[in-house]
């Protein structure tokens, strides 16, 4: 009999379990296009930069062999190489929120690789600032201990990708499947979605909550590609083996539990709902 996990019990309760957003309409996201004021300034960076400012989460370069990791870098006009990694255990939600936000505002992103004191420095700085954001409630008062990361429901409230806004849903119980193929059928369109990982209760309550944040980036080809922030690295794996972790076989889990973080199973997804302004 397979472990109990907290999704499971929240789903059967009704909790966090509503009904999912409706699939956007044929290229209602498509990828956010650069402000007429930013054209200039684009066009003369060189190549490579240019690429990261535009695509920072690597969607237009061919998805990683699967079991062959491939490192995300920060866009940055230093000369070297700074990978999209978390600053600590606290921010792989915050990492996650941010390589979101970037991909959907190419003026974000040019921002970030300018920044004197170096993308890297900047990205950390911009992981601590969300992450004081995502767990703080009305009033600045702590709603959630600093400790344990971004709460599901923090991170919604903050998440953006250009002018697409983002509910959340548990993954578990009977609609587990449901949450999965929306999550995938979003990336497929076009829109990234933080997905939360975690355990069960075969290895203590305290794994049985959410533990860890990747970032579903692209779905195609039969592969699914994840932004892994612990790492900075992009993972593909077998999109069947995403939409049915308890299914594929030994080999298709050793792909996915890298992929997200080292956790076996997806517990959380942040959803779109809408692209209003």
């Amino acid at each position: 009999m397979p472990a109990l996990r907290l999704s499971d019990a929240l789903a059967r309760l009704g909790m966090f379990a509503g009904p999912l957003p409706a699939p956007a309409p044929a290229g209602r996201f498509a990828r956010p296009e650069p402000p007429a004021d930013l054209v200039a300034a684009l066009d003369a960076l060189a190549p490579a930069l240019r690429a990261r400012v535009l695509d920072p989460l690597g969607r237009d370069a061919p998805s990683p062999v699967p079991g062959r990791p491939r490192t995300l870098s920060l866009p940055s006009d230093e000369g070297v190489v700074a990978p999209a990694r978390q600053v600590d255990e606290r921010t792989c939600g915050s990492a996650v929120l941010t390589m979101l936000a970037l991909a959907g505002d190419p003026r974000q992103a040019l921002e970030l690789s300018r920044r004197p004191r170096g993308a890297a420095a900047s990205f950390a700085a911009a992981q601590r600032a969300l992450h004081a954001r995502t767990t703080r409630g009305p009033g600045g008062l702590p709603a959630w201990p600093a400790g344990l990361g971004t709460p599901p429901w923090g991170a919604a409230r903050v998440a953006r990708y250009g002018r697409v806004r983002y509910t959340h849903r548990v993954v578990g119980g009977r609609s587990a499947p449901q949450v999965l193929v929306a999550a995938a059928g979003a990336a497929a369109a076009g829109v990234p979605v933080p997905l939360y990982t975690g355990g069960d209760l075969s290895r203590g309550a305290a794994t049985a909550v959410p533990r860890h944040v990747v970032l579903l980036t692209a779905v195609r080809g039969g592969l699914a590609t994840l932004y892994e922030p612990s790492a900075g690295r992009l993972h593909a794996v077998p999109v069947a083996g995403l939409l049915a972790p308890g299914g594929p076989g030994s080999g298709a889990r050793r792909l996915l539990a890298p992929a997200l973080g080292g956790w076996p199973h997806v517990v959380w997804a942040l959803l779109p709902r809408d692209a209003r302004g």
